[in-house]
């Protein structure tokens, strides 16, 4: 079976699920956490992340970090898309953004908690890109600040800063840390002890 019809029965499989049909109907119109979710539909929060991690891999669930959140909404272009031209092959099937990002962020995200900073390169860079996010482009911060915000998401502060510092997506100077802009190179990295 060809790819293309793998990922177009995918689409199918990913609402044949009344729950998952309810967590878009939840989503369609306003961003909700897993939480809150979880909390309006009555089930566990483990069963909520289970559904929507299969409406994500599907490309029907837009996912973004928030603090210590994960808000999660209706990705609207594809479920504008006709079910007809789905079908016949005339528009393509939804796709996640980035699987692979979303897989590793599900298995070492948990409650907005690291659960282990991953030790292959590639999936500890999602989790550094990710947790970047947690700081404001073009703001300075302190380091006793940088250590606050990264201590509610894993224990050893330390070491994100350096390996953040080392990706180059935070940059220290004298004790003050910030965020890159997009698409600019770091001017300093310091030492990030």
């Amino acid at each position: 079976m060809s790819a293309d019809l793998t990922a177009r029965a995918g689409l199918f499989r990913a609402l044949s699920h009344p729950a998952r049909l309810s967590l878009l109907r939840l989503v369609w119109t306003r961003e909700a956490s897993g939480d809150e979710l979880a909390r309006l539909m009555n089930l566990a929060p483990a069963t909520v992340s289970h559904h929507l991690a299969q409406l994500t891999e599907a490309g029907l669930i837009l996912t973004r970090q928030d603090g210590h959140h994960r808000l999660h909404r209706a990705h609207a272009a594809a479920l504008d898309l006709n079910l007809a031209d789905v079908v016949r092959g005339a528009a393509p099937a939804p796709t996640p953004d980035d699987p692979y990002r979303d897989r590793v962020l599900r298995a070492f995200l948990k409650g907005g908690r690291l659960t282990t900073l991953p030790a292959q390169r590639k999936k500890k860079d999602v989790i550094l890109h990710e947790l970047v996010t947690l700081f404001e482009h073009g703001r300075h911060y302190p380091e006793a600040e940088v250590n606050a915000v990264l201590l509610d998401v894993y224990a050893d502060v330390s070491t994100l800063r350096r390996e953040m510092i080392g990706l180059g997506v935070l940059n220290r100077e004298r004790g003050v840390y910030w965020r890159p802009e997009p698409d600019t190179a770091p001017s300093s990295q310091g030492d990030a002890r």
